[in-house]
């Protein structure tokens, strides 16, 4: 009974999906209108194609036993993440292509076990509008990063800032929002060593005013338009801190000439009074 066991193990182990073709560590799928992910990918894969299908998502028990999986392309699908969603602890994926599908949100847990990662395409999934600061922090190895042609308004520097062999970041073709809050990541854009492929051609959709401009042009119109000019009320309150200060400061410098002037100049001091009347006298 054992020994039957294990033979239909090891069968399942080295068979191949019948609707793919197999060449020793590869599987490939592509384009074969897959809705749902193949259960009989042999163990030994280290390179899987599901590119092209109808997948809705990946399950995650069948992937956490393709422990040598080290090239996955999921590209052109269905697939959408919960928020909670986390990929298996696939140890030696270096290369994860998630192009053109329904991903909404990267958080913190997406790739936090894939600590191999080098390169990860996200290109082509315009309902994803938001990737977490956190996203990378277990993805230390991350050489090429694909956001092109998605939803995002918004990123912030501190999503990259700790990926120090990060090399190329891909970021045209998304809805920027070139306001003061996008101020910080488009000085950080001017400043790291990270290559922009398109760069010049990355443009701003919003506000209305900035639409248009190139991401470079737009961080010089953010610093003169941020931090120079300044609406009435800014004025207002402006002010109002500046009188409360010099307020402040002049109270504090009176109490404490006052103080002084008491400590060390008293009125009367009581042992000055024998001394007048004995002058007195005399």
């Amino acid at each position: 009974m054992i020994l039957a066991l294990g033979m239909k193990w090891i069968e399942e182990a080295l068979s191949c999906p019948t609707e793919c073709t197999c060449d020793k560590w590869q599987v490939n799928c592509k384009g074969k209108k897959l809705k749902n992910f193949p259960t009989t990918i042999p163990l030994t894969t280290k390179k899987l194609i599901l590119a092209q299908n109808n997948l809705p998502n990946l399950p995650l028990l069948t992937m956490s036993y393709l422990n040598e999986l080290v090239h996955l392309d999921c590209s052109h699908n269905l697939i959408t993440m919960d928020l909670d969603f986390s990929f298996p602890g696939l140890v030696k994926l270096t290369y994860l292509d998630l192009s053109f599908n329904k991903l909404s949100h990267i958080t913190s847990f997406t790739f936090s076990q894939l600590s191999e990662l080098l390169l990860l395409n996200l290109s082509g999934n315009p309902l994803m509008v938001k990737i977490m600061e956190q996203a990378f922090e277990k993805n230390s190895l991350l050489r090429y990063i694909d956001v092109n042609n998605c939803g995002l308004s918004y990123l912030s520097a501190e999503t990259f800032e700790k990926l120090d062999r990060l090399r190329i970041l891909r970021i045209k073709d998304n809805p920027w929002n070139c306001d003061c809050k996008f101020l910080t990541f488009s000085k950080w854009l001017i400043h790291t060593d990270i290559k922009f492929p398109d760069f010049e051609n990355t443009t701003c959709i919003k506000p209305e005013k900035m639409k248009g401009l190139s991401l470079r042009k737009a961080k010089l119109e953010l610093r003169y338009l941020c931090l120079v000019l300044l609406r009435p009320q800014d004025f207002i309150y402006i002010c109002l801190v500046t009188f409360c200060i010099f307020l402040g400061g002049t109270l504090m410098a009176w109490l404490v000439g006052f103080c002084t002037v008491m400590y060390y100049h008293p009125v009367m001091r009581l042992y000055d009074e024998p001394e007048d009347e004995e002058y007195r006298m005399i």
